[in-house]
């Protein structure tokens, strides 16, 4: 049982980190770290004075990265000590904060919509000099965009995970309260994890249980490829001849153009795919005898994301390193999880290859819209977009028109019900019309006439109301 002199606390309101109470009797502090998931710190410390300031939602410091005390457990018997449970103060924090609503964020980068995401937080985004002092760039560095729809009713972190799948990649890395979406965490390593040399023991699991070499692929409404595919309606991946003939099916609800579900379907068996579905799942978990604290061995330091060569009987298996548990301050073993993060690279080329090219054709050089370039109606089943290359169907229950994040005008039906709303500067109501036709309005009204059944009413020269043409006398005159 290793003591360690490392850990400091500081209230729970902190922002900085450099400072707080040592609480050196710690022990057993183990950091959890897998990418785009859980990060958390446990420890524990025997009863004494200096226990009685561990407590729920108070930060803990760790190798510089500040922990959320979450769980505390105290044990009263042969051993007397408390037990803490911390999450890494994005994963406990980012979880916590209520957002009502994100608005649709279309055709932004995805450091955009994060720094909407994070918007009037404690969180900042980190800026290109920043990261590129640690190694890293953002997942947009090379100019990609995505089309980020409303979500309610969520949190900063639910919606950084819904960014990622958006985008079809991308990896948080979390300084604190330093933040940003990036390509890759970790680099390449020449470490060589060796039964051998380095591991005291090493599980490689080989699993064909959702493996698929015979592919059904279904597009929006079942759609198939029999038209662009000789008429059958599946492909057969070369892996069939080594692993035999196992079917299955995707859905691709996306996609309704035979030859787009067609192609999405060859990546699912596609050797640049990493996810691809024709092969075994390897799973590679392991303790590792971390000797970079020696000082000789310092290069001999595993990073999360870092890129390690696995010897397997002879065989080299070339993965990420996607899951770290150690012991900072101990000897003690590493367990390592080697795989690979779960992204979907054909999602994000579509987006920076088709999209940008569909997209280049209704814009201008500015990135503004071409007018001539989109026209349309409202209809009962949604919306239909005219462009140059054909019609496009938006189908939605409410159409809202928005300014800087406010809502201005709301056309549509919710719950059952019409809704014409116009808003004011304000956010009030200031045009309703009811489901059965009644029209409301706040302020003042100004028109030149009015008609009411048969009759119109107007204003003459001298500013008198008239009904079809004649004056309206009142009383008195």
């Amino acid at each position: 049982m290793g003591v360690t002199e490392m850990l400091r606390i500081l209230p729970y309101n902190s922002v900085t980190f450099d400072k707080g109470i040592v609480i050196g009797d710690a022990y057993d502090v183990r950091v959890t770290y897998e990418i785009n998931g859980e990060r958390r710190l446990d420890f524990s410390h025997p009863i004494n004075e200096k226990s009685e300031i561990i407590s729920e939602n108070k930060i803990v410091v760790c190798e510089g990265q500040a922990y959320r005390i979450i769980k505390v457990l105290k044990t009263i018997g042969e051993k007397n000590f408390i037990a803490a449970e911390c999450s890494h103060v994005y994963n406990a924090d980012a979880s916590n904060i209520h957002i009502q609503n994100i608005p649709d964020l279309i055709g932004k980068t995805p450091s955009y919509v994060l720094g909407q995401i994070f918007k009037n937080t404690k969180f900042s985004i980190m800026t290109d000099s920043e990261l590129t002092k640690v190694g890293l760039k953002r997942v947009d560095y090379s100019g990609f965009k995505v089309d980020f729809f409303s979500m309610d009713k969520t949190n900063p972190y639910e919606a950084v995970k819904a960014l990622i799948e958006n985008c079809g990649k991308g990896e948080i890395y979390a300084d604190n309260y330093k933040i940003a979406l990036v390509e890759r965490i970790g680099g390449e390593s020449c470490l060589r994890l060796d039964l051998s040399k380095n591991m005291k023991d090493i599980s490689i699991e080989r699993d064909i249980t959702d493996m698929v070499t015979k592919l059904y692929p279904y597009g929006k409404d079942d759609a198939h490829i029999g038209s662009v595919n000789s008429g059958k309606q599946y492909i057969i991946s070369e892996n069939a001849d080594i692993y035999g003939v196992r079917e299955g099916y995707r859905d691709y609800t996306d996609y309704i153009e035979p030859s787009k579900i067609l192609r999405r379907a060859r990546w699912e068996f596609d050797s640049e795919n990493e996810e691809r579905i024709d092969v075994p799942c390897v799973n590679i978990t392991g303790g590792y005898s971390d000797i970079s604290k020696l000082a000789d061995y310092a290069d001999e330091k595993i990073n999360i994301g870092d890129t390690v060569t696995v010897i397997d009987c002879g065989n080299e298996i070339r993965e990420r390193v996607i899951r770290l548990e150690y012991y900072p301050y101990q000897s003690d073993d590493t367990v390592i999880s080697v795989g690979r993060v779960k992204k979907d690279l054909f999602f994000y080329l579509e987006q920076i290859g088709t999209l940008a090219k569909r997209y280049k054709k209704v814009s201008t050089t500015g990135g503004k819209v071409k007018a001539k370039s989109v026209s349309g109606v409202i209809s009962q089943s949604g919306m239909k977009i005219n462009g140059e290359n054909g019609t496009v169907s938006l189908l939605s229950d409410i159409i809202e028109v928005s300014t800087d994040g406010d809502v201005k005008t709301q056309i549509g039906n919710v719950n059952g019900q019409f809704v014409f709303n116009i808003t004011d500067n304000n956010g009030n109501s200031a045009v309703n019309i009811t489901d059965k036709g009644n029209m409301n309005f706040k302020g003042d009204f100004e028109t030149e006439k009015l008609s009411v059944g048969d009759n119109v009413i107007t204003q003459d020269s001298n500013g008198m109301l008239c009904i079809n043409g004649k004056r309206i006398l009142v009383e008195g005159e």
